[in-house]
């Protein structure tokens, strides 16, 4: 259940939702849709589309309330902090939730800039205070990074709390398909990144990058997937100028599918951050399907993110908050072929060992240990 997410979410749909129902359960999916679909073994239900001012998300939290009493006989796993409340009242009416935690929410919120810095603090002290409150009652928790385990085996025995991280789930076939659909570019070569343009995911160091790329003759064409939400800059009208002048290719969300030719054509795998203490501390999947992929990675250097590019030697760090920096990496890395299949040959390497396949045995066991709890 999600009522902030797209309603195919990489993590809740393409990776939990199909991975369970392929295993024989019965999965509903409860998220941002106006009409009921059907799709890969799992039945979608509308909870109402996600665009829109954030005060709308009431109507869909009271529709998730429903939903979730409605189907008390079952295992409600809920994948957005806003539902915290909303699933506590279902667990205290007698549902099994399990709470899937993709962010260290509390660092997110106090560095989150449309957040008035004065209640930053306070707002991120609120959600730990909810999750002390409402973690007692649910059956379970998901976690995506071993770093997380500290916090929540405090609140749950070990069993209930599941270590399933963002590692990709693509069939070989599916890549092969991807390689040979047409180039999204026409021929042209390009660093990808995918992710969205937001300040958490440092858009100004892209921009800049970009006119980096400019100033020096690159023929490389920078592309970014995802929504854009630049509500954090406050100069964010001069930054859509600069990239439109810059030629950054802002493509918007895409599907899965058309995610992955974009994925399969790319040249590099570009992810720049911003330097938050969420940052420093995930892991996104984004960096995993970019090894999958075989590409080089140029990528900001902090925390986890600079630990396992450096660890597989797949790519180049740079600094925050130096988009000429980024643009001078992605340029070399262009121009220089030998260095960049090498970096290739080696995140290609690196991708065969973080596959969703091992994390989702981990996901079995937490349904297996509830089921067995409330038999």
């Amino acid at each position: 259940m999600t009522t902030v997410h797209g309603a195919y979410d990489v993590r809740i749909f393409h990776k939990e939702a199909r991975a369970l129902a392929a295993r024989g359960f019965d999965v509903t999916l409860a998220t941002t849709l106006d009409v009921r679909e059907r799709r890969d073994g799992v039945t979608l239900l509308p909870l109402g589309h996600r665009d829109g001012p954030r005060w709308k998300r009431l109507g869909r939290d009271l529709r998730a309330l429903a939903i979730m009493l409605a189907r008390r006989d079952g295992v409600v796993h809920v994948h957005d902090p806003e539902l915290l409340a909303v699933a506590a009242i279902a667990a205290l009416g007698g549902a099994r939730v399990i709470y899937d935690v993709h962010e260290f929410y509390r660092e997110r919120i106090a560095a989150s800039r449309w957040i008035p810095r004065c209640l930053r603090g306070s707002l991120a002290g609120l959600y730990g205070l909810i999750e002390r409150l409402v973690l007692p009652h649910v059956a379970g928790v998901v976690v995506v990074s071993e770093a997380m385990l500290p916090s929540y085996v405090r609140a749950l025995p070990r069993e209930r709390v599941a270590l399933v991280r963002n590692y990709p789930s693509i069939d070989p076939r599916a890549i092969d398909a991807a390689r040979a659909r047409p180039h999204p570019l026409g021929g042209r070569p390009y660093a990808l990144h995918t992710g969205g343009a937001m300040r958490l995911r440092a858009f100004h160091d892209l921009v800049g990058a970009a006119e980096r790329l400019r100033e020096l003759g690159s023929p490389l064409a920078i592309v970014t997937l995802g929504p854009v939400r630049l509500e954090e800059y406050d100069d964010a009208a001069v930054l859509v100028r600069r990239a439109r002048d810059a030629g950054v290719h802002t493509i918007g969300p895409v599907s899965y599918d058309e995610t992955l030719a974009w994925l399969a054509h790319a040249e590099i795998g570009y992810l720049p951050l911003a330097d938050t203490p969420n940052n420093r501390r995930g892991m996104p999947n984004k960096l995993f399907e970019y090894l999958l992929f075989g590409l080089p990675v140029v990528a900001s250097r902090i925390g986890r993110v600079a630990e396992i590019v450096a660890a597989h030697d797949a790519g180049v760090l740079v600094p925050c908050d130096d988009g000429r920096a980024h643009g001078s990496a992605l340029a070399r890395l262009h121009d220089d072929r030998a260095e960049r299949l090498h970096f290739a040959d080696a995140a290609r390497a690196a991708g065969a060992s973080y596959s969703f396949d091992s994390e989702c045995e981990a996901l079995l066991r937490l349904y297996a240990t509830i089921g067995a709890a409330s038999a």
